[in-house]
């Protein structure tokens, strides 16, 4: 399961019976006390696609989409170069640090200030100052040889504003789509990010090559402009009540109703007492630990040495894990109303361990297909985790759960990398494999020893 992504829960307090009284807000239809009723704007999910349907889902994908474009060519051009003008792998080392130190700790202010907020405002304050960040960043690369100073001084905002924006982006969703479209909807998103990272890391190689690494962070910083349009076109869904959408989850599962008698379940209560989100959280930072240094670390050694392959190898490995979780994601987006979602997560997960472990066996072909049908199993099992996550989590605790869920899966990453470092120099990257699978394993047979996450 990806990192990245990156889900999930189950609501606590009981709900009282009341007569549901219909609420209409921007063009929704809306049962305060029973199901969430999409009319015209909200279509009711049949298939795949219909979450275009909807303007403002429409807006989003689109900005988002060009956004992870330049996610993509400022991942490639920032360490080429740092690392041309002048700079050591030591100083790209502490350029990145100083990205994703601020990056990881952001995230849960993030989900704070969605909840207070609203996703799409979030989104679009960082998106302005990623912008003029990004903005100046260009500017110093086209016009000499930024120093180290200068790179940090920049990475440390630009992270920390990277890291708001993400549980925002994580809490935009349910408030844009109806229940009925919302697996949908998380399936078209990943799989806009898939492929705009397969084609924005190729397309990121042919502007170096015929430019140079700053006009590949120019036009990243065009892309937040992007995005931060599509974000002002959309129309701001009234959140008139939190209670509203909560009554729309409870419909999916009865115990979704985060209200009873005008009262609110705080988020220090819906921890305690959320038995979905506690499994999640769990799970992610297991997946965390396995992934970040097996992926960063282990993999590369194991590729360098043992297999003895090439940086082309590496990245063809990493495609083929790209291309797998476009598939999935597409394959969990037309998944619809199916029953035994939990189990499909389960199987899901022993698939991916299963890869990880016997990935060193068979060289680079055998890599390739182990990372392929992970990238598979992996995308799938993450939307429909999600999916469920995002349907039975309080409206007003939308964000500061997406938050934590995130820092989970961001913070234990310099622990992984850092561990699998020692490990590997110790051992050997090959033993890390079958011992990051076991230990996948178990995390997914203990997940199914839950009730709360069998029955998503």
């Amino acid at each position: 399961m990806s990192t990245d992504m990156p889900p999930e829960n189950e609501t606590v307090s009981p709900s009282v019976a009341q007569p549901p009284t219909l609420l209409k807000q921007d063009g929704e239809v809306l049962a305060q006390a029973g199901s969430r009723e999409p009319n015209a704007a909200q279509p009711v999910g049949g298939g795949m696609f219909h979450p275009f349907r909807v303007h403002n889902f429409t807006l989003l994908f689109g900005g988002q989409t060009i956004s992870v474009l330049g996610d993509a060519l400022y991942a490639v051009a920032l360490p080429w170069l740092v690392l041309t003008t002048g700079g050591s792998a030591q100083e790209l080392g502490l350029v990145l640090t100083a990205y994703g130190i601020p990056r990881a700790a952001s995230m849960l202010v993030g989900g704070w200030l969605s909840d207070r907020l609203h996703p799409r405002r979030v989104m679009l304050m960082a998106d302005a100052v990623r912008l003029l960040l990004m903005a100046l960043l260009a500017a110093l690369a086209l016009g000499g040889h930024p120093t180290v100073f200068q790179f940090c001084a920049i990475a440390v905002p630009l992270g920390a504003f990277g890291g708001a924006f993400t549980p925002a982006s994580m809490s935009i969703l349910p408030d844009t789509l109806s229940n009925e479209n919302l697996q949908a909807g998380n399936g078209l998103m990943m799989s806009s990010m898939q492929g705009a990272n397969l084609i924005g890391s190729a397309f990121a190689g042919v502007v170096m090559a015929a430019f140079t690494a700053g006009a590949a962070l120019a036009i990243d910083a065009a892309t937040f402009l992007v995005s931060a349009l599509s974000l002002a076109l959309m129309r701001t869904p009234s959140r008139a009540t939190s209670s509203t959408k909560e009554a729309g989850a409870s419909r999916e599962n009865p115990s979704a109703s985060t209200q009873e008698q005008g009262t609110r379940i705080s988020f220090w209560q819906y921890l305690r007492t959320s038995r979905l989100i506690q499994v999640t959280l769990l799970l992610f930072i297991v997946i965390s630990l396995c992934s970040g240094g097996l992926v960063e670390v282990a993999l590369p050694a194991l590729i360098h040495s043992p297999m003895h392959g090439s940086a082309s190898s590496y990245g063809v490995i990493l495609a083929a894990w790209g291309a797998g979780a476009l598939v999935g994601a597409i394959f969990a987006g037309m998944l619809g109303k199916r029953k035994h979602k939990g189990l499909i997560v389960f199987l899901g997960g022993l698939i991916v361990a299963a890869m990880i472990a016997l990935l060193p066996i068979g060289g680079i072909p055998g890599a390739i297909v182990c990372m392929l049908i992970g990238g598979i199993a992996n995308s799938g099992l993450t939307i429909l985790l999600f999916t469920a996550v995002q349907l039975n989590i309080p409206s007003h605790l939308m964000g500061r759960v997406m938050g934590l869920l995130m820092f989970c899966s961001f913070g234990m990453y310099p622990f992984s990398v850092a561990l699998a470092g020692v490990l590997s120099n110790q051992f050997g990257p090959a033993i890390l494999f079958p011992f990051g699978g076991l230990f996948l394993a178990l995390a997914m047979l203990f997940g199914m020893t839950q009730t709360a996450l069998r029955e998503i």
